[in-house]
């Protein structure tokens, strides 16, 4: 199990950290499944961007538990990778860093409140779930910023004004329009003076 960790364990609880399934909600599934029919086990969660599964278990049969946990990894790990996918930290992608930088300090402030854990696990719930449904094409970034330009659009109405810069567009493109549209009139013109002499 070197591409497992234990992140935390209590009585009738444990989760275990596989970097190589963070951001891979297929490959938690492949797990979750190898785990389905295991005794004892009352419910299995997947969080797919931390890259983890938590196994929630009856504690008055620790022991027997236990001993099949090491049984089912067995089963469970020659579907895994043999090495965890590569992030590319491409020169331009300064968003995706903070976004990271951004679910970091989240993760920070959850881990101090309660509060804060119940909407930290709301949205990170909800962003596997898009995630899921649009088969990890879109994700709950993409549509927070779809959602605030739809109620900006909204917002403004048709009664707003022209933004300046279209203003000016449309200036240009209509003097640019007006000054090619003689020296095309002329040529007509002088061609049919030619042909007449």
């Amino acid at each position: 199990m070197k591409h497992v960790q234990i992140a935390h364990q209590m009585p009738g609880r444990v989760r275990f950290k596989i970097p190589m399934a963070q951001d891979n909600p297929e490959l938690l599934e492949q797990i979750r499944h190898g785990f389905a029919d295991m005794p004892g086990l009352k419910q299995i969660r997947v969080k797919p961007d931390a890259g983890s599964i938590v196994l929630i278990y009856d504690p008055n049969q620790a022991a027997a538990f236990e001993a099949q946990l090491m049984q089912h990894w067995a089963g469970v790990m020659p579907s895994m990778p043999r090495r965890p996918p590569k992030r590319l930290d491409l020169p331009g992608n300064e968003f995706a860093q903070t976004t990271r930088q951004i679910e970091a300090e989240a993760e920070l402030l959850a881990g101090h409140s309660h509060s804060a854990r119940v909407i930290v696990d709301f949205f990170k719930d909800a962003d596997r779930e898009i995630k899921i449904l649009t088969n990890n094409l879109v994700d709950l970034k993409i549509v927070l910023a779809l959602a605030l330009a739809v109620a900006a659009f909204a917002g403004i109405g048709a009664t707003a004004a022209t933004p300046m810069w279209v203003t000016l567009a449309l200036f240009a493109l209509d003097h640019f329009t007006e000054m090619q549209a003689p020296s095309a009139a002329v040529a007509p013109k002088r061609a049919a003076t030619f042909a007449a002499v």
